[in-house]
């Protein structure tokens, strides 16, 4: 079974982007974004940690 956990914080509270002030990384085929150590990636209305 796969599970997965999810970010401190939603995409309400913050959103990555290309001017957020996050390094992103691109991952297969999406972009996680560099944040506070953690890798984030867009899941729905959330961020999931990688």
């Amino acid at each position: 079974m796969s599970t997965h956990t999810t970010a401190e914080h939603t995409t309400a509270e913050h959103e990555h982007g290309e001017n957020c002030g996050h390094e992103a990384v691109q991952h297969d085929d999406h972009v996680d974004y560099l944040h506070d150590g953690h890798r984030h990636a867009l899941h729905g209305d959330h961020y999931d940690e990688h």
